[in-house]
């Protein structure tokens, strides 16, 4: 049960957190991804998916889905790898997990960074059996906190 109501929470949270995101489309496939300081999330869904709370973290987020034949998004498996390279051109990868709930799939990485920061993130993703990578870049600027 405890970790049926910690699956809920972070859906809850996710949904909060992609509300906000952006998409990036790719033929009928749809990325969705975002970037959030980790002291953003609530305490209980920090904790159940060990993540540490902080103006000095970042958090991204990825979901990757298609229409089936009603137009109703589901999700898709993917390879998700992600990178930043920050302003003195220092490049760090982000280590990302794979979250499954149910019929939902998200993929998510959490690392710290020394704000203010410009940093410049991409994401590649391959849909699994594809073989094809589709690359996202984009970019933020982070001030003091």
């Amino acid at each position: 049960m405890k970790i049926l109501t910690n699956m809920l929470l972070f859906s809850l949270a996710f949904l909060a957190v992609t509300a906000s995101a952006e998409i990036q489309k790719f033929g009928d496939l749809d990325v969705n991804y975002n970037v959030i300081t980790t002291d953003t999330l609530a305490p209980e869904i920090a904790k159940a998916y060990g993540i540490k709370r902080s103006k000095n973290r970042l958090l991204l987020t990825v979901a990757v889905s298609r229409p089936d034949e009603r137009g109703v998004p589901r999700a898709v498996t993917a390879d998700v790898m992600a990178y930043t390279i920050n302003m003195i051109e220092l490049h760090r990868k982000i280590k990302m997990r794979r979250i499954s709930e149910g019929e939902a799939i998200y993929y998510m990485g959490d690392f710290g960074f020394a704000a203010p920061d410009f940093l410049r993130f991409t994401i590649n993703v391959t849909e699994s059996g594809s073989g094809k990578p589709h690359k996202i870049e984009f970019q933020r600027n982070f001030e003091k906190f």
